[in-house]
């Protein structure tokens, strides 16, 4: 355990004289910073907006729209993201972690085994994570760009329809809707 503590506090130790740059520059750049900014953005739109369309424009139809819009957003995420060195050091620091090195041996085997794990990843990963983390978890599993694009952008839609359509719009029409229909 000293072993380990010695090992970090060196790794952490700067030579004399040289001063750390403040968290902000090491780590936010502008398109990162854009990218965060825009995120906060989608977290607190995307309960609204998907009530708004399930209200106006009914229940499937408004979880097709969200998933445009969701769709929009995940190429932005995915292009704003791209060749980020802060993902390059969130990758790293997972691997000193228990659950970080089960995802460095996800991305890093190159053989069919690898293939089919990330594959079987790849289903949760859509139908769960919203465009923001899509778009860091394919960063960090190394996608290539077309195939992460095919996959966030295209995902966006059977997730809106999960999430939008079945889930929040059973919610408004099965109890909000019959709730505030007779006031």
């Amino acid at each position: 355990m000293e072993e380990v503590a010695a090992r970090e506090g060196a790794a952490d130790s700067l030579p004399e004289g040289v001063r750390r740059r403040p968290f902000l520059l090491r780590y936010v750049r502008p398109r990162t910073g854009a990218a965060l900014v825009l995120w906060r953005v989608e977290a607190y739109t995307a309960l609204p907006l998907a009530l708004l369309l399930i209200a106006t424009l009914g229940r499937w139809p408004g979880a097709l729209v969200m998933g445009s819009v969701m769709a929009v957003y995940a190429a932005v995420f995915l292009h704003l993201l791209e060749s980020d060195p802060a993902l390059d050091d969130v990758r790293a620091w997972t691997g000193r972690r228990r659950m970080g090195r089960a995802l460095v041996g996800l991305t890093d085997r190159d053989d069919g085994v690898g293939r089919g794990r990330r594959a079987v990843a790849l289903v949760p990963a859509v139908m769960i994570l919203g465009p923001f983390w899509r778009a860091v978890t394919f960063h960090l599993f190394r996608m290539r760009r077309p195939a992460a694009y095919a996959l966030s952008v295209g995902g966006s839609i059977p997730h809106a329809l999960l999430w939008t359509g079945l889930v929040l719009g059973g919610v408004w029409e099965g109890l909000v809707w019959p709730l505030i229909k007779d006031l």
